[in-house]
């Protein structure tokens, strides 16, 4: 029991982290595109694009074992070894995020980015310590609805992420072709 309200404890951090960052989301859709910005715009959005690719492939791969939790096709063990492999990726794909230097107008669009990755992180960290406190003890069962319940909500974030930008994607191309007018 222990493991569980200490796991539940971490994703209520998280929830807060979340919805007190979650206030400024819509700064995203308040970026237009011009002139002055179009060249740093899509620099971003080939970077974003590539950020989004590898986090969907880390939650996949999330994804897939949690599944074979669910199935006894993996066990506490073997879910614990993947998470481990996972993690470097997401590790990797959090320092980049962070390490990228990006225009003030972007600020906040990219601290809502860097909040998201990080989330995704934290649930990776979270279910494998779930898993090692299950594995080594019994009574303490790892709590796969709600590892499963933040992974759909930062899913959602994600696809929020995706499609805000999407919509600027399409400015982009319409600017592009204004220029070439």
């Amino acid at each position: 029991m222990k493991g569980t309200s200490k796991l539940r404890f971490s994703f209520l951090i998280l929830s807060l982290v979340i919805i007190l960052s979650g206030c400024s989301s819509s700064s995203k859709a308040n970026i237009k595109v011009t002139e002055d910005n179009i060249d740093y715009l899509i620099e971003y959005d080939e970077s974003l694009q590539t950020f989004i690719t590898e986090m969907t492939s880390i939650l996949t791969n999330f994804n897939n074992s949690l599944d074979g939790l669910y199935t006894h096709e993996v066990s506490n063990s073997q879910f614990a070894t993947i998470m481990k492999e996972t993690i470097k990726k997401s590790n990797e794909l959090v320092s980049n995020v962070e390490a990228l230097d990006v225009n003030p107008e972007l600020f906040e669009a990219h601290q809502n980015l860097i909040v998201l990755v990080n989330r995704s992180h934290q649930l990776l960290l979270t279910a494998i310590e779930s898993a090692n406190n299950s594995s080594t003890d019994e009574s303490n069962t790892m709590d796969k609805d709600t590892l499963r319940q933040e992974y759909i909500e930062i899913k959602k974030e994600q696809a929020n992420t995706a499609n805000q930008w999407k919509i600027l994607r399409e400015e982009l191309a319409s600017a592009a072709m204004e220029e070439e007018k």
